[in-house]
């Protein structure tokens, strides 16, 4: 198989993997954006894609939901989504577009419940 850091920075066989020069980019100068978990107030469920705010007037875009549902572990909705690493602390409110309303949501730290089992 070979060593797997031999790919990355420096190596003897840097990049030659798909995406490579964006990764490699990432690792280097940091990412733009993160993956975060969004907490809906209320009982609405925020969908894929999604558009996220950071107003609750919708005027300033700064991501997209990739996926959500209902979350029987916790009782309410739940959702995933991009966005900038300004807004990604937990805690930071942001806004989600359904269906023509601007809905509050928490960014919350992901997993969304803390596992019991032991490893």
């Amino acid at each position: 198989m070979g060593d797997p850091e031999a790919r990355k920075t420096g190596g003897d066989r840097e990049g030659g993997f798909p995406g490579a020069a964006r990764i490699l980019g990432e690792l280097v100068n940091g990412t733009t954006r993160r993956r975060v978990g969004l907490k809906p107030e209320g009982k609405a469920p925020v969908r894929s894609h999604a558009k996220l705010y950071a107003d609750a007037e919708g005027t300033t875009e700064i991501g997209e939901v990739t996926s959500g549902t209902f979350g029987p572990t916790v009782e309410g909705p739940v959702a995933m989504g991009y966005v900038p690493v300004a807004q990604a602390t937990p805690g930071t409110q942001v806004f989600a577009e359904v269906r023509g309303k601007y809905l509050p949501l928490t960014v919350a730290a992901l997993p969304f419940i803390t596992p019991t089992y032991k490893r």
